[in-house]
């Protein structure tokens, strides 16, 4: 039995060049569906939701998922302090509601316990924004203060200790208050450090 130059055994022409199209099996086209389905509701979680929030938040929207970023972060600080009260009456063998009725009772412990909570606070804010980069509030609603570039730099700890200090020291509501008012970030015009929405 002959073969022809131009067949092969299947019937195939023979191509003049040594390579040979590789064709992919047909794939239905409800696959294709699929995967453009899957797409789009990737797609749309990147840009809502509420980790990342919309990305073009500004003005109104900016100010008050600020103050939702700062709402999250004071739960963070009182549960902590109630940790801390609950193992400290373990450690001295007391009922916490017996021993934080006795600092009420005085007028000089609950004035040392608002200074502890706000030199707390203080400090909370200005180490996870310098070595994390945000608090977790601002992590969680999608909220940094400053460019990433601008965290490379020493006078970001200056300008984070200025911004956090001005805030803390306005009563902590009067600035925020005022911005979300204004719709304008007035720490931020104060400090020199921004806060983006991611």
């Amino acid at each position: 039995m002959e073969i022809k130059s131009d067949q092969n055994i299947n019937n195939d022409p023979i191509l003049p060049t040594p390579e040979r199209i590789i064709r992919s099996p047909r794939v239905p086209a409800k696959a294709f569906d699929i995967f453009k389905r899957l797409e789009m509701i990737e797609d749309a979680s990147t840009h809502v939701g509420f980790h990342g929030g919309s990305k073009k938040r500004s003005g109104l929207k900016l100010a008050l998922w600020t103050w939702l970023a700062a709402g999250l972060d004071a739960l963070v600080l009182v549960s902590t302090s109630c940790f801390f009260i609950l193992v400290f009456s373990f450690l001295m063998k007391a009922n916490p509601n017996s021993m934080f009725g006795l600092f009420l009772k005085n007028q000089n412990s609950v004035m040392m316990l608002g200074i502890l909570f706000i030199a707390t606070l203080w400090t909370y804010l200005i180490f996870m924004r310098v070595f994390i980069g945000a608090t977790l509030g601002e992590w969680t609603c999608g909220l940094r203060l400053g460019q990433p570039l601008e965290r490379f730099h020493f006078s970001y700890l200056i300008k984070v200790t200025l911004r956090t200090t001005v805030v803390l020291a306005s009563g902590i509501f009067i600035i925020p208050l005022i911005s979300l008012l204004f719709s304008r970030d007035i720490a931020g015009d104060i400090s020199g450090l921004k806060i983006y929405s991611l």
